[in-house]
């Protein structure tokens, strides 16, 4: 979905459940959705990469009308199916032109070069005003370019405008050309969760479930208060973070403790003749598998920085390339296993409805200078090293506590505050220990633990 840039939206995620006539009806409309960006980019195609031709948008909108099997649907779903196709090939051609797609070379006989055209460097470029560079379609897509879907592939539709489409009436949902103002579909909703005003709503299908995802509009965000309580976090794997205050979070490991179960039920796929009714039966199971996973790092995601954000004014994440870090062919799958990058994604939003800050430096060195003495250490410290050890101060602690403090330390907003407040060091707001007089705060880990049960520490106090 395009938003504006003064838009401050939030998706919500909800479940439904049609009767079996609505969900017909919903496989239907994803069908014929599925149908249709097929169609507009098989025009595409035609036009673009075998002519050399860039259609305007306004004469491929035009051109919906021609599809009649379309009447099904409504009008709005219709019309974002054409705005995905035409986001896909935006994004394909800002890849060519600021060379994403450099490397990628199609296979031997894929493409030709076109006869009345030179070709540039590229095997397919943006084409000048004057002429055209593009190279020859030939029944095989290259890397990047959207691709067509087949019946598994397509498995969502949008409705633009509430109002215009779709609406919710208490617990029930109605969408248009799917269901009657008399049989509406039930979903698990409480409407004092949307604190906003409805923008568009997204019906997808995971497994055997139907969700629906309501983009709301909520008011903007608070402006920033004063840190008050600040954290540095180190990102890892043996602990998932440490904290500048000497706290660690474990790491949960959610797909190695599926890895078994799931190699055997892969192993059980790979030998079933593909495209069988059994195949697509085991194909299910192994989805649910990962779809499992998925939902248990989200939650944990989720609780974690439910937890920060409560416990803190400034928050300070090591800004990691993560792209570069999963070439590491030894440690891609427990990187890819932590969720770093949706734990920082959900805390920055979470702090911003708060008004709280959250801050991102970079991670050069952070690893190898001495917290409390500030001086680079001599040897390069390895991955194996578990213990910072300087050799100017003679102080040893935690290499992922000593990075952390380092982190808190590159914080700009840190240093305004502590340069305002005159204070020295990273003493200010990093203990653990509850306002209320005689009461012990559980440790990080139990407190996560509590709001990963449903137990919340932070609303209970």
């Amino acid at each position: 979905m395009v938003r504006k840039e003064d838009q401050n939206c939030r998706n919500l995620r909800f479940s439904i459940h049609p009767t079996p006539e609505q969900e017909a009806k919903l496989e239907e409309t994803m069908e014929t959705c599925r149908r249709l960006w097929n169609d507009l980019l098989s025009s595409r195609v035609e036009l673009f990469d075998v002519y050399g031709l860039y259609p305007d948008s306004r004469l491929l909108e035009k051109q919906l009308k021609f599809y009649e099997y379309t009447n099904n649907i409504h009008s709005q779903v219709r019309l974002n199916v054409f705005e995905r196709v035409q986001q896909a090939y935006f994004k394909f051609l800002d890849d060519i032109k600021n060379g994403r797609l450099k490397g990628s070379k199609p296979k031997r006989g894929t493409f030709v070069k076109r006869e009345d055209v030179p070709v540039g460097k590229l095997s397919y470029s943006i084409p000048s005003k004057n002429s055209s560079k593009f190279i020859q379609y030939d029944g095989i897509l290259p890397r990047g370019h959207p691709k067509f879907k087949g019946k598994e592939g397509y498995h969502s539709f949008t409705y633009k405008q509430y109002g215009n489409g779709w609406k919710l009436t208490g617990n029930k949902l109605f969408l248009s050309k799917i269901t009657s103002k008399n049989d509406l579909i039930k979903i698990d909703i409480n409407n004092d969760i949307i604190q906003g005003r409805p923008k568009t709503c997204t019906i997808k299908k995971e497994g055997n479930k139907w969700f629906a995802f309501v983009t709301v509009e909520i008011p903007d965000n608070p402006g920033p208060i004063i840190p008050v309580t600040m954290i540095g976090i180190d990102l890892g794997l043996e602990s998932l973070i440490a904290t500048s205050d000497g706290e660690f979070i474990e790491p949960p490991e959610l797909f190695r403790e599926a890895e078994k179960r799931l190699a055997i039920e892969q192993r059980k796929l790979a030998r079933m003749e593909y495209g069988s009714q059994n195949y697509r039966k085991q194909k299910k199971k192994v989805n649910r598998i990962h779809r499992k996973i998925a939902k248990a790092r989200n939650h944990f995601s989720h609780c974690l920085s439910k937890m920060l954000v409560g416990k803190y004014d400034l928050i300070v994440f090591e800004n990691l390339k993560i792209k570069n870090l999963v070439k590491n062919s030894r440690l891609a799958k427990s990187i890819h296993d932590a969720g770093w990058s949706r734990i920082v994604q959900h805390t920055e939003y979470k702090a911003a409805e708060k008004g709280k800050t959250v801050e991102k430096v970079d991670p050069k060195n952070t690893s190898q200078i001495c917290s409390v003495c500030g001086k680079k250490k001599k040897t390069k410290l390895k991955l194996a090293d578990r213990v910072f050890e300087c050799e100017h101060c003679k102080s040893s602690l935690n290499r992922d506590i000593n990075a952390a403090v380092n982190i808190l330390r590159k914080s700009k907003a840190y240093k305004d505050t502590v340069r305002l407040a005159g204070i020295n060091g990273c003493e200010v707001g990093t203990t653990t220990t509850s306002s209320v007089t005689g009461l012990q705060v559980p440790t990080m880990n139990q407190q996560l633990l509590n709001l990963v049960q449903g137990r919340d520490f932070l609303r209970v106090q």
